[in-house]
């Protein structure tokens, strides 16, 4: 139920603001300095012509600019209704404080890229913009995170005396608001012509088979160029049904692989080891089938491709069809009789892997050193008894090359005698 209410109450304030809105039987397209687009205003005047000055009433207050046109009368063209009123045509006053402005905005330029040093903020200052009473200031800057400036809002304030904001852009607001000339000559779209920027993907290119390389499809910005949603649905009906580039194909009884295909010229490029086809596009939609899972043989060296046109047109790149793959499925005969030899060898692997079998895994580090350990053991042992073998061959040798003899004293000899 209260939400219900608040609906309601909603719908009340808004259909009382429509009725208490001004209308104004005439509108005007004004253009700002340094502004990508006009912007409709509403008028009593019909005197106004283009080129003439107006000063306006805008969200950030009084502001002054050039009429883009002359006044339109809103019901004989169906104009939508504006909702901020030209406040008047500009005085000589107002010329003056304009100009002015400009001198001053240099100055508050200075004294904030000088704040924007002393505090050490990461901030890159771009512009800044004076109201036409000077009771407010812009300041708009580029930044790759969101910056404290609470404190440089005070500095601001003590020097500069008046109402200040700050606004933080995006790097495709930058080149909009700075411009350039791109990659075709021209001045860039964004500051050229373009009032909002469009969502552009790496797919639109890739719809359009250029090469994904990020610096030749980047603008001034460093995003990926707008002028690639331009041909992006074109390019989607024309693509609409055909396989995809670089896929297989059956065409007449044999397979091709598909390595090159150029909407523009409706023409596709098919390739195997034996011949190269140009094909219409209307032919490979309707008369290739795509195939899956078929078996790569290699080209043998010694054999020349046949290169066939039935595009119609005769390509440059037709005698310099590169070498590929061959891509031929095998009979069920062939298949049967590589049966039995897979099983055979499978099974000889199989035995050959239980001969040289490892132990891997978390375990198998121990395994291995309790396996090293046992053999430097039996080395050892073994080492051992040549050793001992050695000493006995050895003792035996000596002890038969000495004679032993007992020597006694003489009286125990002569008791003996």
């Amino acid at each position: 139920m209260s939400l219900d209410k608040d609906l309601n109450i909603n719908k009340k304030e808004e259909t009382a603001a429509e009725e208490n809105a001004v209308v104004y039987p005439y509108s005007v397209a004004v253009r700002f300095r340094d502004a990508a687009k006009p912007y409709s205003f509403g008028c009593f005047d019909d005197t106004i012509k283009k080129g003439s000055w107006v000063v306006v009433e805008t969200q950030q207050g009084l502001e002054m600019g050039m009429a883009e046109a002359d006044s339109l009368n809103v019901e004989k063209y169906g104009l939508r209704m504006p909702t901020r009123p030209v406040v008047r045509i500009a005085t000589m006053a107002d010329r003056r404080s304009y100009e002015e402005n400009v001198h001053y905005e240099q100055d508050a330029y200075n004294i904030c890229a000088e704040e924007i040093e002393m505090l050490g903020l990461d901030m890159n200052l771009l512009n800044a913009q004076y109201t036409l009473d000077r009771s407010k200031i812009l300041f708009i800057y580029l930044a790759d995170q969101r910056v404290d400036f609470r404190e440089l809002l005070k500095h601001l304030g003590a020097r500069l005396h008046c109402r200040i904001e700050l606004r933080q852009i995006g790097e495709r607001d930058k080149a909009k608001m700075v411009g350039g000339i791109g990659l075709c000559g021209m001045e860039c779209c964004c500051r050229r012509f373009k009032n909002h920027f469009d969502i552009i993907s790496i797919n639109m290119a890739k719809n359009q088979m250029l090469a994904l390389n990020t610096e030749k499809l980047s603008g001034m910005c460093g995003k990926l160029m707008c002028c690639l949603k331009y041909e992006d649905d074109d390019y989607k009906a024309l693509t609409e049904g055909l396989p995809k580039m670089g896929s297989q194909v059956e065409y007449e009884g044999s397979i091709y692989r598909i390595t090159a295909m150029n909407v523009m010229s409706d023409e596709a490029k098919l390739e195997n080891h034996q011949q190269v086809i140009f094909l219409n596009l209307a032919d490979l939609r309707e008369k290739a089938i795509p195939r899956k899972g078929v078996v790569m043989q290699k080209r043998n060296d010694g054999e020349k491709k046949e290169v066939i046109h039935r595009s119609g047109r005769q390509p440059e790149s037709a005698a310099k069809a590169a070498p590929h793959v061959s891509m031929e499925l095998p009979s069920l005969a062939e298949k049967k009789e590589r049966a039995p030899k897979q099983n055979q060898r499978s099974s000889s692997k199989n035995e050959t892997k239980k001969e040289t079998r490892r132990t891997f895994g978390p375990g198998a580090n121990n395994q291995n050193k309790d396996k090293e350990a046992g053999n430097n053991r039996r080395n050892n042992d073994s080492r051992r008894r040549d050793n001992a073998n050695r000493s006995k061959e050895s003792t035996k040798s000596e002890t038969k090359n000495v004679t032993v003899r007992t020597f006694g004293r003489k009286k125990t000899q002569e008791e003996n005698k």
